[in-house]
C-alpha cells in the first residue's frame, strides 16, 4: 500500500538566524545587554587558513566520485578552558560570568566543540556574534548524559562565548573548547544568494515534493567532525515508539558524539533559494552499528527531537524487490534541502564497477529531475511507496554529469540493523502514521484515491471540507500538469481517466482556502 499524506502551502519569507537553538532553552546573553557592565572579552585569534588550497583539495575529492562529507571548514585544535583563557566577572548577587571571544580571520562562520562540557544546574552558556545574533542558553540538559557538546555555526569571523555560573554552584562547572572550525565556504550565503548546489536541484517546498511531505520531515543535515556536511534520515523501528534511530553513511563517521543534526532547513520558496530556520538542531549521537560493506551507519540521537520539530520517522523496505523508481532527499553542497527523482527501475550493482563490492549497492542510472552532490552522502533512497531502501555512498552524478549514483542496499544491511530496528516483516511504514498538524489538520478529512495503485481509472473521493467546489489537478514527477478539472459545490467524487505512462503522479485538490495533495502510482 502507499501511505497518504496531505499538505498545506507553506508560509514564505526570509528567516534569519534565530535567537535559540535546540537543546537550548532561551534567554539572552548578558554581554549583549546595553546595561551590562562586563569587562571586554579577550579575543583569541586563530591562524589564517589557505582557502584556495583547501578548495583545490575538495575538487580533487569530488573528481574521485566522493559525495561527502562535504567539507566547508578547517578545524583548529584548541585548549581554551575556564581556568586558562577568557575573563571572569563577579556580579553583585555573587553569580559569575566568564567570557571569551574567538576570531577566525576571513571566516564566513564559526562553529566549535566543547571537548569538556560540565554545566551544573542553573548555569547557562550563550554564543553570539558581532551582529548580535545568538544561540543558547545551553544548560545541563543540552546533551544529557554526556560531557561533550557540538555547537552549530554562527555567521561572521568573530564569536563570543559566555558562561554564567550561579553562586550556589560556584566552581562546579567545567568547559574546554577543543576545536574551532573556520568556515571557508559560505554556508549561510551571507555574501550571495542561497544555492551553492546545482541549478537542476529542486527545493522540497516545490510542487514535486508534495507527495513526500512526511519523508522530507525525517531528513536532517549533519555537521560531521566539525567541518563537514552529510545527510541522514530518522527511521522507524518495529516498536514504533519514536526512538530516534538515524540512518546515514559509514564513510561520514568520526566524532559523532559532537555531530549537530539540523532538521527542517528548507527554503520557504520554490524557485528562489531563501534561508530557512536554522535553530532546529540536536547535538550528539551514539553509534549503534556500522559497516563498510554497504556503507551503512545507524545512530541513535542523544536527545529525541521535540514535538515542535514535527519530525517523521520514515519507514523502510528490507525486501530484495527492485524499486521501479526512486527518490532522494538530501542537502547537496550543504545547501537547503532538495529532492531528486529517478523515474526508472534501479539495478543491483557493485560500487563504481568494483567487483569486490558484490551487489551490495543500488545503482541509480541517472536522475531525471535533480541530482546529488557532496553533502548528499548518507541520504536515504526511497522506493515508490515512500520507504527507505538505501543510503548514498557515492557517484559522479551532478547537474552537468548525467551519470550514476550508488546507494548501500538496506536489504543487505538489515542483518546488522535488526538488533536495533526489530524483526517485523519486510516492510515497515513510517511513524507517526497520522498526518502532522502543520502539514494539514485533516486526519479525518483527507481526499482518497481509489484504487491506488491504479491502471489510470481512478476515483477521487472528496471529504466535506473539499466539497465547496474547486479544482483537481494531476502533476507528473516533473511538476507538469497532465490533467485538470473544475468541480461544482456538493461534488463528492470525481472520476479521472488518465492516459499517461506508468509512474508516480500527484493529485491536488484545491477548494477555498484548503489544498491537499495525494501521491498516485500508475501501474501499467
Amino acid at each position: 500500500m502507499i501511505e497518504r499524506y496531505a499538505t498545506l502551502a507553506l508560509l514564505t519569507g526570509l528567516l534569519s538566524v534565530p535567537s535559540s537553538a535546540q537543546l537550548s532553552f532561551g534567554g539572552h546573553p548578558r554581554g549583549l545587554a546595553r546595561t551590562a557592565e562586563l569587562p571586554e572579552a579577550p579575543t583569541v585569534v586563530m591562524p589564517e587558513v589557505d582557502e584556495q588550497a583547501l578548495l583545490a583539495e575538495d575538487e580533487a575529492r569530488a573528481a574521485q566520485g566522493i559525495k561527502g562529507p562535504y567539507r566547508f571548514g578547517y578545524n583548529h585544535a584548541t585548549e581554551l578552558a575556564l581556568d586558562n583563557s577568557g575573563v571572569w566577572h563577579e556580579l553583585p548577587n555573587g553569580d559569575r560570568v566568564w567570557r571569551i571571544a574567538i576570531q577566525c580571520p576571513r571566516a564566513y562562520s564559526i562553529n566549535f566543540e566543547f571537548s569538556e562540557y560540565v554545566v551544573p544546574e542553573g548555569a547557562e552558556v550563550f554564543v553570539y556574534n558581532d551582529l548580535g545574533e545568538h544561540i543558547g542558553a545551553f544548560n545541563a540538559e543540552s546533551n544529557p548524559g554526556n560531557t561533550v557538546l557540538g555547537v552549530t555555526q554562527l555567521p561572521g569571523e568573530r564569536i563570543t562565548i559566555e558562561y554564567v555560573e550561579p553562586a550556589a554552584v560556584r566552581g562546579t562547572g567545567s568547559l574546554r573548547i577543543g576545536q574551532v572550525t573556520h568556515a571557508y565556504r559560505d554556508l549561510f550565503k551571507s555574501t550571495k544568494g542561497l544555492g551553492d548546489s546545482g541549478s537542476c536541484n529542486n527545493n522540497v517546498i516545490c510542487a514535486v515534493g508534495d507527495g513526500w511531505r512526511a519523508q522530507i520531515r525525517s531528513v536532517a543535515m549533519i555537521t560531521v567532525g566539525g567541518n563537514g556536511i552529510c545527510t541522514g534520515t530518522l527511521i522507524n523501528n518495529c516498536d514504533e515508539d519514536g526512538t530516534p534511530y538515524f540512518l546515514t553513511a559509514n564513510h561520514c563517521l568520526g566524532g559523532n558524539n559532537t555531530w549537530v543534526f539540523r532538521f527542517n532547513w528548507n527554503s520557504p520558496t520554490c524557485i528562489i533559494n531563501n534561508n530557512g530556520p536554522t535553530n532546529q538542531t540536536i547535538s550528539g549521537s551514539t553509534l549503534r552499528v556500522n559497516s563498510a560493506t554497504t556503507d551503512v551507519a545507524l545512530l541513535q540521537l542523544n536527545s529525541t527531537p521535540p514535538a515542535s520539530f514535527n519530525v517523521f520517522y520514515s519507514g523502510w523496505d528490507r525486501s530484495t524487490t527492485i524499486p521501479s523508481s526512486a527518490v532522494g532527499i538530501h542537502h547537496p553542497s550543504g545547501d537547503v534541502k532538495k529532492i531528486s527523482f529517478d523515474n526508472n527501475p534501479l539495478t543491483t550493482s557493485a560500487y563504481l564497477g568494483n567487483p569486490g563490492s558484490g551487489t551490495n549497492f543500488w545503482r541509480v542510472g541517472n536522475w531525471e529531475d535533480g541530482t546529488t552532490e557532496g553533502g548528499s552522502s548518507g541520504s536515504a533512497l526511497f522506493n515508490p511507496e515512500g520507504l527507505v531502501v538505501g543510503q548514498l555512498y557515492g557517484g559522479f552524478a551532478s547537474c552537468s554529469s548525467i551519470t550514476a549514483d550508488y546507494y548501500g542496499r538496506f536489504s543487505q544491511s538489515y542483518s546488522l540493523l535488526q538488533t536495533w530496528l526489530g524483526n517485523c516483516g519486510n516492510q515497515l511504514f513510517g511513524y507517526p502514521s497520522a498526518t502532522a498538524v502543520d502539514d494539514l489538520n485533516l486526519s479525518d478529512n483527507r481526499i482518497t484515491l481509489v484504487p491506488n495503485p491504479s491502471n489510470g481509472q481512478v476515483q477521487v473521493l472528496l471529504p466535506l471540507l473539499a466539497r465547496q467546489g474547486g479544482t483537481v489537478r494531476v502533476f507528473d514527477a516533473l511538476g507538469q500538469v497532465v490533467a485538470e478539472r473544475n468541480y461544482a459545490t456538493g461534488t463528492e467524487r470525481i472520476d479521472l481517466s488518465l492516459q499517461q505512462p506508468g509512474g508516480i503522479y500527484f493529485v491536488e485538490v484545491s477548494s477555498g482556502d484548503s489544498r491537499q495533495v495525494e501521491r498516485l502510482l500508475l501501474d501499467r
